[in-house]
């Protein structure tokens, strides 16, 4: 089975300031829940061909992926590939707004996804996890 899932906030910042936090492997762990340990490769912001490790949980199964950045635009785009838990592109993409930035998170598998729950239970899981941290990224942007 394939999956694609979006999770979608506004947040009152602009998209250099939501850039700061999501774009910066060592803020990971500020909002993205599930996961333990982030080990950068370089340091800074996301740069195309940077590479990161994440090590957590997802569905109840420990991963430790390996991340590539394959497509950036400052302040607005990142693309990550990752092996684990399954092989898939996280996609952050920031708009500009009068009010501040709309975001949108994407969860696309690239390859069959081998989890032993239907289709529609794993969709909605990535959902709710996806909503969960973009609710947690804004809240830290706006506190």
């Amino acid at each position: 089975m394939s999956i694609e899932v979006t999770g979608r906030v506004s947040v009152e910042r602009s998209p250099e300031d939501v850039a700061q936090v999501m774009f910066n492997p060592k803020k990971d762990k500020l909002w993205v829940r599930s996961l333990r340990e982030v080990y950068p490769m370089e340091s800074g912001l996301y740069k195309k061909g940077a590479r990161i490790e994440r090590i957590g949980n997802f569905l109840n199964k420990h991963y430790s992926a390996k991340l590539l950045v394959t497509k950036m635009e400052e302040n607005s785009f990142c693309q990550l590939y990752a092996d684990e838990p399954f092989e898939m592109y996280i996609k952050y993409n920031l708009k500009e707004t009068e009010e501040g930035t709309d975001i949108a998170l994407t969860i696309s598998s690239i390859s069959e996804v081998e989890f032993n729950s239907p289709v529609s239970i794993i969709m909605k899981s990535i959902q709710e996890m996806i909503d969960g941290d973009l609710a947690k990224l804004k809240k830290h942007l706006e506190h």
